[in-house]
C-alpha cells in the first residue's frame, strides 16, 4: 500500500516528465519550421556586370561626313548658231584655254550675210556723201537727210551683228579647264543653243555638306578639314570650309557647308567619294563616359553606376561625342564606376559582381 507522499511524487515526476517532451517536440518543429521557411525564400542572384571608371580629359567635337566633289566652274557649251561641225579641236580630257577652239562650223552662210550688210553700207555712205553736198546748198529736205543718216547708222549694226555672228561659227571654251564630255561628231548639224561640250576647272573643286543644326553653330569659314578620298586611299589633302548657309533646312533642321579641296596636285576629280571630318570645338578637363554605357530613354539619357556592389540607375546630361567616349555636362564625377556590359539585366538595386575589362582578360587566360 502507498503512501501519499509517494503518490504525490509519482505524480510530480510523470509531470514533468510529460512538459520536458513537450518542450522538446514543440522545438523540434519550430526549428523545421525555421528550416523550411529558409528554404523556401529564394538567395538574391548577383549578376557579373562590367564596368569602366569615369575619367576626365580633353574631348574635341568633330563632325564626318559623305560628299560628293563638284567643279566650282562647270559648263555646258552651246553653239550659238546653227551650222554643220566642220571639224573637232579638242577631245575628251583635254586642258584647253579661255577663248581656245573646241569646233568649227560651216560659216558660209554667215559669210554671205556680212558681205551682204558690207555692201549696202557702203551704198549708204555714198548716198550720204552725196546728201551731203546738196542739203548744204538746200537742195533735198532736212528729214530726208537726216533719214538717210539713221539708215546708215542700221547698216554699220547689222554689219557688226554679221561680223558676230561670223565668229561665233567656232564653238570656244569659256575659260580654262578641262574638257569632260563632247557631245558633238564632225559632220554633225548642230542647232542653236544645242550643247556641243562640257568643260570643268578641276582647280577650284567644292565638297557639300550637310550639317546638324548644332554643329553648324560652331562652324566657320577658315576651319581645317581632314579630307580623304575612297578612291586614293592613304593620301590626304588640304581643305576648308570656305561658306556657311545663314539659314536652316526647316524640313531637314541642317545647314549647307561649302568645302573648297586643294587639287594643286591635280589627282582629284569631280564626281569622287570623299569623306569629311571637320574639328570644330575642344574642351579641356571634360568629364567622360564610354559611350558603351548609355542608356537612351525616350526624354533622357542615363547609366548604371554601382555602388556598395549594387546598380544604382542615374541620369546625365550630356556634351560632345568623340569616338567611343562622351561627355557628361552633368550627373556624374570622375571615379564613378559605370556600367558598359550587362545592363539589360539590371533594374535599380540589382546586387552586381563587378569585373573590369582587365579582370575579364585575366580570367579568360587562366582558364
Amino acid at each position: 500500500m502507498k503512501t501519499p507522499a509517494l503518490a504525490s511524487f509519482l505524480l510530480l515526476s510523470a509531470t514533468c516528465a510529460a512538459l520536458l517532451l513537450s518542450g522538446c517536440a514543440s522545438e523540434a518543429q519550430s526549428t523545421v519550421a525555421s528550416q523550411e521557411a529558409k528554404a523556401e525564400k529564394p538567395k538574391a542572384e548577383v549578376i557579373p556586370v562590367e564596368v569602366a571608371m569615369v575619367t576626365q580629359g580633353d574631348i574635341t567635337a568633330r563632325y564626318a561626313g559623305t560628299a560628293t566633289l563638284e567643279a566650282e566652274r562647270e559648263a555646258k557649251v552651246v553653239s550659238e548658231i546653227g551650222g554643220v561641225v566642220l571639224s573637232l579641236e579638242a577631245e575628251e580630257g583635254q586642258f584647253v584655254r579661255r577663248g581656245q577652239v573646241l569646233a568649227k562650223l560651216d560659216a558660209e552662210r554667215q559669210a554671205v550675210l556680212l558681205r551682204q550688210a558690207e555692201t549696202e553700207l557702203e551704198r549708204l555712205k555714198h548716198q550720204d556723201a552725196r546728201n551731203e553736198s546738196l542739203f548744204k546748198r538746200q537742195l533735198i529736205a532736212r528729214n530726208m537727210y537726216e533719214q538717210n543718216k539713221s539708215d546708215v547708222a542700221t547698216r554699220k549694226a547689222e554689219v557688226d551683228l554679221a561680223r558676230l555672228g561670223l565668229s561665233k561659227c567656232a564653238v570656244v571654251a569659256p575659260f580654262d579647264g578641262v574638257v569632260t564630255r563632247r557631245w558633238v561628231k564632225q559632220g554633225q548639224l548642230l542647232k542653236v543653243n544645242e550643247v556641243a561640250f562640257e568643260v570643268a576647272d578641276f582647280r577650284e573643286l567644292k565638297a557639300r555638306l550637310r550639317v546638324p543644326e548644332r554643329a553648324s553653330a560652331a562652324l566657320k569659314s577658315g576651319q581645317t578639314v581632314n579630307y580623304e578620298a575612297d578612291a586614293l586611299p592613304g593620301e590626304r589633302f588640304l581643305a576648308e570650309v570656305e561658306r556657311v548657309s545663314p539659314v536652316v533646312d526647316a524640313a531637314s533642321g541642317t545647314v549647307d557647308i561649302v568645302v573648297a579641296v586643294d587639287n594643286s596636285t591635280g589627282k582629284l576629280r569631280p564626281g569622287l567619294f570623299s569623306r569629311l571630318d571637320i574639328a570644330y570645338d575642344t574642351v579641356a578637363a571634360a568629364i567622360l563616359v564610354p559611350k558603351t554605357a548609355l542608356l537612351t530613354g525616350d526624354r533622357e539619357n542615363s547609366v548604371f553606376i554601382v555602388r556598395e556592389n549594387k546598380a544604382q540607375r542615374v541620369a546625365i546630361k550630356l556634351g560632345y561625342e568623340s569616338g567611343n567616349s562622351v561627355q557628361v555636362l552633368q550627373g556624374l564625377s570622375p571615379g564613378t564606376d559605370v556600367v558598359v556590359a550587362g545592363q539589360a539585366a539590371l533594374i535599380e538595386g540589382s546586387e552586381v559582381q563587378p569585373l573590369r575589362a582587365e579582370d575579364k582578360v585575366n580570367t579568360v587566360a587562366k582558364r
